[in-house]
């Protein structure tokens, strides 16, 4: 399959082929089926964050020492690893530029 742009903005979750049809963030080169795939992960992070919610109403539990706030955190470097997978330079180098890939084990 041939790459084509594709406009990223990773607040909202959207992916965009048109570069007018909304604001974004990020540019990067990719097929529908990376398009799907990156697709899917916004889904997850979704997910995580809903799970993040609902585990903020315990006032006991530290950021720290939670599984869904790792479980988010995860899922979020996976969508930046991959946005900077499929960047432009531009894009890559904002990505590196935020340090958030640096600690992708921890």
């Amino acid at each position: 399959m041939e790459k084509q742009p594709y406009y990223v903005n990773v607040e909202s979750g959207e992916i965009h082929s048109d570069k007018s049809a909304a604001s974004f963030q990020f540019e990067i080169s990719a097929t529908a089926d990376e398009v799907r795939k990156l697709a899917k992960m916004f889904e997850e992070v979704d997910v995580a964050a809903t799970d993040t919610f609902l585990r903020s109403h315990v006032p006991y539990v530290q950021y720290h020492d939670d599984e869904d706030n790792d479980r988010y955190d995860h899922k979020l470097r996976e969508v930046y690893q991959m946005i900077h997978d499929l960047g432009q330079p531009v894009t890559r180098s904002h990505i590196e530029s935020m340090n958030i890939l640096e600690n992708r084990d921890k």
